[in-house]
């Protein structure tokens, strides 16, 4: 379907309207639905609405709950459930929650604590019956813990999983665990000693998982609904994974990026509590609700106020619980989580003590409008410290304006172009888009779509020589490069393999550890070389990743690929065949050499 069809089927569909609590008036949802924010706060910016938005992103549907005093207040779903069908969403209409899956989770685990099927700190393996936690020197001292699982510290590996598409064969979850086929993703294993440091695992989640189906001897949906999704009233929720048929028809289909749709309209997810719920706004609302009346004692239809506590209060990292991310803004602390499926966008915040909060959920790869809503809401909702106050823009002569105007040096593969057009400063870094240069002051600077300032500092003629950058999570300096100073990135885009490998090999050579030079931003670099029909170049770049990193799988990998795609059949089969001496569990590769290898 094209694309200006699916618009103006966007733009045409009725808004789906639910829940209306008291207090909760037309002009207030409208306003949420008109008020929609960036990223950063701009004095006397415009908002956006709701439609406009989904329009930018090419986001087909919207669902949204708002809690207030410890109830929903309303929910609304906007758009297309399925662009084909033309089906609109409505506050009812199904969407997959991804990690947002891992709170739930969370909650069934503590609950099998509370009834002492379970402990927090007691190795694993001991109630692990189908599958064990293999034991190595990271073991030694300290072993897995429930606790260091639901907490993301448990030292194991596996970030995330990007499901299975419809129609193809799942594996098990000790399959999974192993990174055994049919498995897509590599084996849970231990690489940091346990509880010394956060590190997002959803392998964790998965161990964590098995161990619960292990000591109750069910099927994980079923336990999650007689533990968590019935009591709390999530009735429209389940973590069946595939989907049953009855419960496929109330579901959304998901889109990519570009807005075309995912391959089967859905993946389907084996690491149930890591990625599998299937949920809407208004019964994550009702989950949040019960963490909040839990909290204050008013409520413990699944935990103890004691064990509900335990999910908000810090554990191994100081802004994460045992289930929930916690966010500090001034005086108040919130809990909640994101969550990420093919085609799927969630998230969920609420205010730790006060009742309040919203859900937003998208079936969309494109997320970036969630929060946007969320900040709209905060903002009609007066949240408690949850939006800073907003930047007031000033204005700067043109003469000091030149004086910033030219290229600075980020790191030793990024460079920062400044430019002056009709009055205003522009910067474009290195693989990124152009974006305006809002002036604070008359030597501070910020951009809309992200946090972060730029403070232009100018030497003794009033030139800049540097440029301080802050973001979160730090800051840096960009010193002042000449044009003809190009880094390897931009010596590969004119032509220059040779030069840029070069760069690339002295980088190496001088800051090994230095981002530029990673394994996975060469990867990256190199199939967005292959995006652009570059294959030589990208073949290039694949090879320089092998050269730094030659006992990573991953790069023998994406070699072959790159040499597949370039019709070079010979060194594609011996690189996928490397990369599975490296990792015989490497899914993909047995998949590329059936293809390629003669029958």
């Amino acid at each position: 379907m094209k694309r200006n069809t699916v618009v103006s089927l966007l733009l045409a569909c009725a808004i789906q309207f639910v829940s209306l609590g008291q207090g909760a008036g037309e002009s207030r949802i409208s306003r949420v639905e008109k008020g929609l924010l960036p990223q950063v706060l701009v004095k006397g910016d415009p908002a956006w609405s709701i439609e406009e938005r989904m329009r930018h992103y090419k986001v087909p549907a919207v669902s949204v709950a708002v809690f207030r005093d410890f109830r929903v207040e309303w929910a609304r779903a906007y758009g297309l459930k399925d662009v084909e069908t033309k089906e609109a969403a409505t506050a009812e209409t199904l969407f997959q929650a991804g990690s947002i899956s891992k709170p739930a989770a969370a909650m069934v685990a503590l609950r099998k604590v509370q009834e002492g099927k379970l402990t927090l700190d007691e190795n694993i393996n001991n109630r692990l019956t189908s599958w064990k936690l293999p034991d190595n020197e990271f073991t030694a001292k300290k072993k897995v813990t429930l606790g260091n699982l639901l907490s993301h510290s448990a030292g194991l590996t596996v970030h995330g999983f990007p499901g299975y598409a419809a129609g193809t064969q799942l594996p098990t979850l000790p399959q999974v665990l192993d990174g055994a086929a049919p498995a897509n993703t590599a084996a849970v294993r231990v690489d940091l000693e346990p509880g010394t440091k956060f590190r997002y695992s959803g392998g964790g989640t998965t161990v964590a998982q098995l161990a619960v189906m292990d000591v109750e001897k069910k099927p994980y949906p079923q336990i999650a609904k007689e533990t968590v999704l019935g009591p709390v009233g999530m009735t429209n929720s389940t973590y069946s994974q595939p989907l049953p048929e009855d419960w496929r028809r109330r579901a959304a289909t998901g889109y990519k990026p570009d807005g075309s749709e995912v391959k089967g309209k859905i993946h389907v997810y084996p690491e149930m509590a890591a990625a599998g719920l299937w949920t809407t706004p208004t019964d994550l609302a009702k989950f949040a609700i019960e963490v909040q009346l839990s909290l204050a004692g008013k409520s413990n239809k699944v935990l103890s106020k004691e064990s509900v506590e335990r999910m908000v209060t810090p554990f191994a990292s100081e802004n994460v619980g045992m289930g929930f991310f916690l966010q500090k803004h001034g005086a108040a602390v919130y809990f909640g989580h994101g969550g990420a499926d093919e085609g799927f966008r969630a998230v969920l915040i609420a205010h730790r003590d006060k009742g309040y909060g919203a859900v937003v959920m998208v079936n969309s790869d494109n997320g970036q409008i969630m929060e946007e809503i969320v900040r709209s809401i905060a903002r009609e909702y007066a949240w408690e410290d949850y939006l800073p106050a907003p930047f007031e823009v000033t204005t700067v002569a043109p003469e000091r304006l030149d004086a910033y105007v030219g290229r600075f040096r980020v790191n030793p593969d990024r460079v920062l172009t400044v430019t002056r057009e009709q009055g205003r400063l522009y910067a474009a870094p290195t693989q990124a888009p152009k974006f305006e240069l809002l002036p604070i002051s008359e030597d501070t600077f910020i951009r809309r779509d992200e946090k972060a300032q730029y403070t232009f500092v100018r030497n003794a003629e009033g030139r800049a020589d540097t440029v301080r950058i802050k973001f979160d999570g730090g800051t840096g300096e960009a010193a002042r490069v000449g044009a003809d100073v190009l880094v390897p990135f931009e010596l590969l885009m004119s032509g220059k393999t040779a030069e840029a490998l070069a760069g690339y090999r002295q980088i190496r050579k001088e800051q090994p550890q230095n981002v530029a030079v990673s394994e996975n931003r060469l990867n990256l670099l190199g199939y967005e070389l292959m995006g652009q029909k570059k294959l030589a170049e990208a073949i290039a770049v694949f090879k320089l990743n092998v050269e730094f990193y030659p006992q990573a799988f991953n790069t023998y990998d994406s070699l072959g690929e790159a040499y597949m795609e370039n019709g070079e059949r010979e060194p594609a089969i011996a690189n996928y065949k490397k990369s599975l001496e490296l990792n015989p569990q490497n899914a993909n590769g047995v998949q590329m050499l059936k293809k390629l290898e003669p029958k």
